[in-house]
């Protein structure tokens, strides 16, 4: 059996191209998201999706149920295209649902285990409970920014329209200026909702991001991309209502950075997470569209002012490292015997 935190895999049926009742295989996946762990110090590690990331973790036994097919690599695939870097918070749902709103439930008394919908493992406002048990932070803020050799480009959606009616694709929108292909050469707050409880709560975030670093002599370097996702046929109905009324709510300044997107992001939300579709989230995009911090929810005072600083660190041009070498050398006392003059 896994243990509790650790999911494994495996798919019965789980393809929409597979037979039903197949028995597929899902070779060395093990789907226990990253979350934050207290270690023996009492500091904050992250455990990885298949791979001991920090700490002394002993990686998890793989059980395997039929032959490889071709729809486990695939399977292997969605995981993989994860970002590994956000922080799923411990409590939540998030961290137990496979790709395709999947999760794997246990039969306490034969101990079997089977993969079975999501509102059907927890029900069909699974959603609203998880926001009480995450106190609506699905996503954990991280402590620090993501190194730029483990940061991820954000993933693609394309089909975005803002409120001057002009179609583009992300992450292209957000590095569309940066033609120098500088990663420091600006920084991008990419806040996300799919439901008004969600966009009230990106408040929190936005406007100190913008108070700070948007109106003065920073702000060339920075900006806020609001992003609204509308899913199911019934919103495409009523796109041209939702665009007006958008349009009313968000102040003229807004437009440009304003993007709507009608149909089905499951795929980009799975990548960043975004499991729970109530709350909003919040992401900083470097210069050349890669995801360097993560969080969710309403934002602290300490989370907000660390999300600030964050930002400032990843727009601050680097020293060259010859300059560095030169003035270490300057610094140090010359060795040696002094020669008299004259």
């Amino acid at each position: 059996m896994s243990t509790s935190g650790n999911i494994v895999a495996f798919a019965v049926g789980c393809s929409k191209h597979a037979k039903p009742n197949a028995l597929r295989c899902c070779a060395s996946a093990v789907l226990s998201s990253p979350v934050a762990t207290p270690s023996a110090a009492g500091r904050s590690i992250v455990r990885g999706d298949s791979h001991l990331r920090r700490g002394g973790w002993t990686a998890p036994s793989v059980r395997c149920f039929s032959k490889p097919s071709e729809w486990d690599a695939e399977y292997e695939g969605l995981i993989a295209r994860r970002n590994k870097s956000i922080v799923m918070h411990p409590d939540g749902h998030g961290r137990r649902i496979l790709p395709g709103n999947f999760v794997i439930k246990k039969n306490e008394k034969t101990g079997e285990e089977r993969k079975v919908h999501l509102e059907h493992a927890f029900g069909y406002f699974w959603g609203i409970k998880d926001l009480d048990l995450t106190n609506e932070k699905p996503i954990l803020s991280n402590e620090a920014i993501i190194p730029a050799t483990e940061a991820e480009t954000f993933p693609s959606l394309k089909g975005l329209v803002n409120l001057h009616d002009e179609t583009v694709d992300i992450p292209d929108f957000f590095t569309r200026n940066n033609r120098s292909k500088d990663a420091h050469a600006q920084c991008t707050l990419v806040a996300i909702s799919c439901k008004d409880f969600g966009a009230h709560l990106l408040a929190s975030w936005i406007e100190p991001f913008e108070e700070a670093l948007c109106n003065g002599e920073e702000s060339d370097r920075h900006k806020v991309v609001r992003v609204q996702i509308n899913e199911g046929w019934v919103t495409k109905l009523l796109k041209p209502l939702i665009l007006r009324g958008t349009k009313k709510r968000v102040p003229e300044a807004g437009h440009t950075n304003t993007l709507l997107y009608f149909g089905d992001a499951e795929e980009m939300r799975d990548i960043l997470r975004m499991h729970n579709i109530y709350t909003g989230y919040v992401f900083l995009v470097d210069g050349v569209g890669r995801v360097r911090w993560a969080g969710s929810g309403e934002g602290s005072n300490e989370e907000v002012g660390a999300m600030i600083e964050m930002a400032r660190a990843l727009t601050a041009t680097p020293r060259p490292a010859r300059q560095k070498q030169q003035q270490t050398s300057q610094s140090r006392p010359r060795k040696g015997k002094r020669v008299p003059s004259g």
